[in-house]
């Protein structure tokens, strides 16, 4: 019996694989985005998805109760003794239910028939290479809002933004550290696989502090900071934007993490960077433990959840019956989400202007 070997149709194998140049160039892009749970929603199963998670053992509600739940267990050992011939007191389980909405997010560009035609220079390439860095940046961008909008806060300085004016210290990431350790969140040892296939990939266990590059100077100045070049070839980088390490944290920057401008103390004497030289510009940096956001795609939406458009101008239809215009983008469904507040920490701090 001879087997027949299923074929896609060309245009199916020709989007798949703009899919595959798009996530190639998205991929470098991508820092909050490689981190965190990764959840996919089937096709026709709602917009909404809910991430579920077990609370520790005899949780109770914090002093504000808008707040939820302490991640701390209250164990009290005299409870767990046990007598001959007594059935010890059943306890029971609780979970915390965290709802996110999927959104929609779409990038297109267009050229003439001419530029396809005649320009010597590949349009519709460039345009797929663009498309799939943007997408990434957009991503990114969601990410990073929902992030630094997180409720646990430290200030390098201070206990307000408006009062800030100095730089990272190693006793605030410290602080820091207590503070998730204290609501048992553990060291990010996965991230999410580069490629096209949905999983994740082990590393070095660690807090990730994720920064603006402007922040690259004062962090090669805290004590004990070690160079990436410098881990030697049994510790691995997490990232490719990865600078460094101190302590039980590694550092991973990207340029679009935007600070708050001009939102700190008056800069006058201070030495920090301003953008208008009159009050000191304020950087988040998002401290991570293991699962504390999560993020979420649209499962069938294109092979790997991106659903590209490539249109050439030679494709006439009512919308374009000379064939004067093609279209190069994609769209995809996407949603970023704090799973626990108590495992993410945004420390806020200036920078030294150099």
């Amino acid at each position: 019996m001879t087997m027949q070997r299923y074929s896609l149709p060309k245009a199916s194998r020709n989007l798949i694989r703009a899919e595959m140049e798009m996530l190639k160039h998205a991929m470098p892009m991508q820092v909050l985005g490689t981190f965190g749970t990764q959840k996919e929603q089937p096709l026709r199963m709602t917009d909404t998805v809910v991430f579920r998670r077990l609370r520790p053992f005899n949780t109770t509600v914090q002093s504000n109760p808008a707040d939820g739940y302490s991640e701390t267990p209250s164990i009290t050992t005299a409870n767990f003794v046990t007598s001959e011939g007594t059935t010890p007191t059943p306890n029971t389980i609780s979970y915390t239910d965290v709802t996110v909405t999927l959104e929609q997010y779409a990038i297109l560009f267009q050229f003439s028939s001419k530029a396809e035609l005649m320009y010597e220079d590949d349009i519709p390439g460039d345009m797929k290479k663009l498309t799939g860095e943007t997408m990434a940046e957009v991503a990114e961008l969601v990410c990073f809002g929902v992030v630094k909008a997180g409720t646990s806060v430290l200030y390098a300085n201070g206990s307000t933004r408006a009062g800030l004016s100095t730089t990272i210290s190693l006793n605030k990431l410290r602080a820091a550290a207590r503070a998730i350790e204290s609501n048992r969140g553990k060291y990010v040892n996965s991230k999410i696989s580069a490629g096209p296939d949905y999983g994740t990939t082990p590393v070095e266990p660690s807090y990730c502090v994720f920064v603006h590059t402007d922040c690259v100077a004062d962090i090669r100045d805290l004590p004990g900071f070690t160079k990436r070049v410098e881990y030697g070839s049994n510790i691995k980088a997490i990232h490719d934007r990865e600078i460094g390490a101190v302590e039980d944290f590694r550092f991973i920057t990207s340029p679009l993490f935007a600070p708050f401008l001009a939102a700190g103390a008056t800069v006058t004497g201070t030495g920090m960077k301003s953008a208008g030289a009159s009050n000191c510009d304020v950087y988040p940096m998002i401290i991570m433990a293991e699962d504390a956001w999560g993020h979420v795609s649209l499962k069938g939406k294109g092979y790997t959840g991106i659903s590209p458009t490539i249109i050439s101008s030679k494709v006439k239809n009512h919308a374009n019956p000379s064939g004067m215009f093609g279209y190069v983008g994609a769209d995809f469904w996407y949603a970023p989400v704090r799973l626990n507040e108590n495992w993410m920490l945004r420390i806020e701090a200036c920078v030294t202007d150099i």
